[in-house]
């Protein structure tokens, strides 16, 4: 009996490790074969998946093509230790032409057409910064096509507007650039287009990269108008609020950069002198360096007009005035767009259209009324009327002359000063005014039987002469109308 359980015993251990055997060989086949099926497919274009049981082999996923699928097929063939493959894989749609094609504009990029691969359209997207989930994923790309669709959306990109478009080994990239750098900094994105592609590229520039250079130009019978190349910003609207005008014509070009505030405080400084000038030229030609050329109105003091306009303008303003020639003859009228007021032709000079019925009221009232708006001011410590003074000196002969003629009126000019500085000077100082102003209406066509001058020191204040204001308010002149 003892005998027998040894033989049975022995019988069972061989059993049991032939048993043991065969499973541990049968793992490690198993084992080879998923080795060698991983291997087939690795290099696939797609990721396909191969799972095994046993001996057999399935393999599932998408083939890029039928040539991608017969390989692969092909290749597990010959797996050692396989018994059955099973193909449960999909074939990509090919297709020819291979295209694609995005467009920005200022709401951001979109994308049409075809991409070969999950991983391209990944890096699309990272480029477009959204996903590229428009596109359709099919075969048939040239070689090279990711690296050249992903160049070619990152010129795009540097562009404020365009369309890139691709159709096999074809690139054409159209659009809109800030300025030529900005431009050839898009197309440096496809200096590295493999060899065999095609490239066209067709770019057009808001800027041409030049500095800003303009010039205004004014007419005081036609107004302003401004050409060239005005710096970022600055528009015709603010020229013409800055000159105090109601527009400005012209169609400037503008930069992208540069500062219009140093542009547009000359200008505003420069629109308190347009009633003083026929015409003006201002030329900007960059670096804040700006030339001015006018033609003063007649009866102008060209020196004092000429220091007056550089000590307010600046240093980076280089002035030069000159009288106007070619008048027009006496009797022609115009409207002048500075002041607004209808101007004639009247012994040379502009002189503003009066209407109104003269009498010694209504001219002493007129009187009145003008010089609280506009003061007739003199050289410190002379006689010598300001660069200013024109106007004021025209309207008062307009006026003297509308009371002369149609009222049959005589007119006192009256000097005043404050009381600084010596009476007796003071005395002589408002005398010579006085008859600097006669002289000046005298030239204007004012009859010299029709008018004279006083001279009346600080005799006559209007204010306290303990201010600086009841000071200003004291140095006049005034207009005393008699039969």
């Amino acid at each position: 009996m003892r005998k027998v359980l040894g033989i049975l015993a022995l019988v069972l251990g061989v059993a049991a490790l032939c048993w043991f055997g065969a499973k541990h060989h049968a793992k490690r086949i198993e084992q080879t074969v998923a080795d060698g099926a991983n291997g087939a497919v690795a290099a696939a274009v797609h990721g396909l998946k191969t799972s095994v049981g046993g001996r057999d082999i399935e393999v599932s996923g998408l083939a890029d093509s039928n040539a991608e699928r017969k390989h692969i097929l092909e290749t597990l063939d010959i797996v050692q230790g396989r018994r059955v493959v099973r193909d449960k894989m999909k074939v990509l749609e090919s297709v020819a032409p291979y295209t694609f094609s995005a467009v920005k504009t200022d709401k951001g990029i979109t994308v049409s057409g075809h991409v070969p691969t999950e991983a391209a359209r990944a890096g699309i997207a990272v480029i477009l910064d959204h996903d590229a989930s428009s596109l359709k994923l099919a075969s048939g790309a040239p070689g090279g096509w990711t690296m050249v669709a992903q160049d070619g959306l990152s010129a795009l990109a540097k562009l404020n507007k365009g369309k890139l478009t691709m159709s096999d080994k074809s690139l054409t990239l159209s659009g809109e650039a800030t300025t030529p750098t900005a431009g050839e900094a898009a197309l440096a994105e496809l200096k590295d287009v493999p060899p065999g592609y095609m490239v066209d590229t067709s770019l057009t520039y808001l800027d041409d990269g030049k500095p800003a250079a303009f010039e205004l130009v004014y007419s005081a019978s036609d107004g302003a108008s401004a050409s060239g190349k005005l710096p970022a910003g600055m528009t015709t609207h603010e020229i013409a609020s800055a000159l105090g005008l109601d527009w400005v014509s012209g169609e400037p070009a503008n930069s992208v950069s540069g500062d219009s505030g140093p542009s547009l405080g000359i200008i505003r400084k420069l629109g308190s002198w347009l009633p003083e000038f026929e015409t003006l030229k201002l030329a900007f030609g960059g670096d804040n360096d700006f030339e001015l050329n006018g033609n003063a109105s007649p009866g102008a003091d060209i020196e004092l007009l000429e220091t007056g306009l550089s000590n307010d303008l600046g240093d980076t303003v280089a002035v030069s005035v000159e009288a106007a020639t070619e008048l027009p003859p006496d009797g022609t009228s115009r409207k002048n767009v500075a002041t607004g007021e209808t101007e004639v032709m009247t012994a040379g000079y502009w002189l503003p259209q009066m209407d109104f019925v003269a009498s010694r009221d209504q001219c002493s009232d007129k009187a009145n009324a003008l010089l609280s708006k506009r003061d007739v001011n003199f050289v410190t410590g002379s006689a010598r009327l300001d660069a200013r003074s024109l106007q004021v000196i025209n309207a008062m002969t307009a006026l003297v002359m509308k009371c002369v003629q149609s009222g049959d009126l005589r007119v006192e000019v009256g000097g005043h000063t404050d009381s600084q500085g010596d009476s007796g000077f003071n005395m002589d100082l408002s005398q010579k005014r006085a008859d600097a102003v006669v002289d000046a209406l005298k030239k204007r066509g004012i009859p010299a039987d029709a008018i004279t001058a006083a001279g009346y020191g600080d005799t006559e204040p209007l204010a306290d002469n303990d201010t600086e204001e009841g000071r200003a308010a004291n140095r006049r002149v005034t207009l005393a109308f008699t039969q």
